[in-house]
C-alpha cells in the first residue's frame, strides 16, 4: 500500500486560488449574486482546491486539483469526510501543474455519482479578499448554481485526498 500525505499550499506561494467555497442560494436555480452572504449554513457546499500530493516514501510529489462536495455544509466544518470527490486534475501545458480555476472555465467530474459541475471563477478572484465573492459554478445535470467565495478547505477536505 503506497501512502500519500496531501499538503494544501499557502496562498502566497501559488499563483492560483487555493479554493472557492461553493454554497447555493436558497432556490434550486440559484441566479449568481455577488452580494449574496457567507454565513448560510445548511444545505450543499463544494470545495474547489489545489494541492500538494506528496508520495511519504519517495519524499517526492506533485500537484493536483479537486472539488470536494457536502450535501450539508456543516458537516465540513465538523470534521466529517466529504460526500463526494471529484476526480484528479492536472494542467498539463503547464508541466502538471494544479488547474488555474481564475479566469476559464473547468469541467470537473465526480465518478461516483457521474454529476459534472462547471466552474466560473472571476479572473481577478486570487487577489480579493478572504471571504470575498470569488464567481459561480453550475452543476450541469440539474442546472443549480453555486455562489463561490474565497477561502480554505477544512482540514477534513485534506484528509480524504490523502486516503485516495
Amino acid at each position: 500500500m503506497k501512502l500519500l500525505a496531501l499538503c494544501t499550499t499557502s496562498l502566497s506561494f501559488i499563483p492560483s486560488l487555493i479554493s472557492a467555497i461553493a454554497i447555493p442560494a436558497a432556490d434550486v436555480v440559484a441566479p449568481r449574486n455577488e452580494t449574496s452572504s457567507l454565513e448560510k449554513r445548511g444545505g450543499e457546499v463544494n470545495y474547489l482546491s489545489n494541492c500538494l500530493r506528496v508520495d511519504v516514501n519517495l519524499t517526492s510529489g506533485y500537484y493536483a486539483s479537486y472539488i470536494a462536495w457536502y450535501s450539508n455544509v456543516d458537516n465540513s466544518q465538523s470534521g466529517q469526510r466529504p460526500d463526494s470527490l471529484s476526480s484528479e486534475y492536472r494542467d498539463w501545458s503547464k508541466g502538471g501543474a494544479y488547474l488555474t480555476w481564475e479566469g476559464q472555465q473547468q469541467e470537473i467530474y465526480f465518478p461516483d455519482s457521474g454529476a459534472i459541475v462547471r466552474t466560473h471563477i472571476d479572473s481577478d478572484a486570487k487577489s480579493r479578499a478572504f471571504t470575498a465573492y470569488a464567481g459561480w459554478a453550475q452543476r450541469v445535470s440539474d442546472g443549480r448554481v453555486f455562489n463561490c467565495y474565497k477561502g480554505l478547505v477544512p482540514p477534513a477536505v485534506n484528509r480524504a485526498y490523502s486516503e485516495r
